[in-house]
């Protein structure tokens, strides 16, 4: 898998899978969400997972912030199963450690209260809050450390008040009230204009280069993961199919999805050309997988054996592997 060789992950999944059931007692079916996922986090380095909507991204951050409980796998922090550690006290202690911002800044925020309360609560729940005079003054080194002065003003200013890039930095500055060494931002730009994305996009990497914060960035827009991610996994209907360096994997996909993911994004290159790559047929259901590759359906370059195993991990090298019979 993508690693930097010169340490350990600080948070790691092995064999991660979530299976969902619906229906009732006759027409029971099992949502097979997330397929035997792993990822790795580094401090001070961004991994970007990147998929079309369905894939599964949003379920991969869930279980890391452990808001679902996996069906199968193990998440590992610093080394420790922190699946077998239950109780109030491992979770707080976790969560102080591993934080999430989500994707809709105005739903994640509650409308009724002040963006004070939002800020002061983590810190009350987690007890890193000490007399008022000392609270204030975290809450106003939180607020200036995302830009979003003057501190009293916004303090005091309710959600609706604020413009969205405005609620995603108060988001931000909430997860980084208990001071987090891991963040999972589940597409933390997507509701937002595209005139502003660059702004929280840039936050973030400060926060990583000076607080060495690892992040996990999910996103369907592979071109902002590749400005902003140092490693990027993409996913395709439960299945993270291909790892690399950023700049590796956008220069040179192997996956054919990948390539046709690639192929979708404008290049002044091409001008008006069509796409690259003509792909025909439908997402599969995941709830009625295949044993084969789940992409064999749409695949140009489909072999018998892609319908029949799904395709093992190919390493090409030491940061770089694929699940694709191309390359076995």
């Amino acid at each position: 898998m993508v690693s930097n060789l010169t340490q350990q992950p600080i948070l790691e999944a092995r064999d991660l899978t979530m299976h969902f059931h619906t229906g009732g007692a006759i027409s029971r079916k099992v949502v097979k969400a997330v397929q035997g996922a792993n990822v790795k986090l580094y401090p001070g380095r961004v991994t970007a997972l990147v998929g079309e909507s369905g894939s599964g991204k949003s379920t991969i951050i869930r279980m890391l912030a452990r808001l679902f409980k996996p069906t199968g796998g193990h998440i590992y922090f610093k080394g420790q199963d922190v699946l077998e550690h239950r109780g109030r006290a491992a979770m707080l202690n976790y969560r102080s450690r591993v934080q999430m911002i989500f994707q809709d800044p105005f739903s994640s925020l509650n409308p009724v209260h002040k963006v004070r309360y939002h800020l002061e609560r983590p810190l009350k729940i987690h007890g890193r809050a000490g007399n008022r005079a000392a609270l204030n003054d975290q809450i106003d080194v939180l607020l200036k450390r995302v830009s979003l002065t003057p501190t009293e003003e916004f303090a005091n200013k309710f959600p609706h008040q604020l413009s969205g890039g405005q609620r995603q930095r108060v988001a931000i500055a909430r997860a980084l009230a208990v001071q987090p060494e891991v963040i999972l931002a589940d597409e933390p730009v997507s509701m937002l204009d595209v005139s502003i994305r660059m702004g929280v996009l840039n936050l973030m990497a400060v926060l990583r280069d000076e607080q060495n914060i690892a992040f996990l960035y999910v996103t369907h827009d592979i071109a902002s993961a590749r400005y902003f991610a140092d490693d990027t996994l993409v996913m395709y209907a439960g299945y993270i199919v291909e790892g690399a360096g950023s700049e590796e994997l956008i220069q040179e996909p192997k996956h054919p999805y990948t390539q046709l993911l690639l192929s979708a994004v404008p290049d002044p290159a091409r001008g008006l050309r069509t796409a690259e790559m003509e792909v025909v047929g439908e997402i599969p259901s995941l709830t009625s997988l295949g044993a084969g590759c789940p992409f064999a359906n749409r695949c140009p370059k489909v072999m018998d054996q892609c319908r029949q195993t799904m395709p093992p991990v190919t390493e090409l090298s030491p940061t770089r592997w694929v699940r694709c019979y191309l390359y076995d």
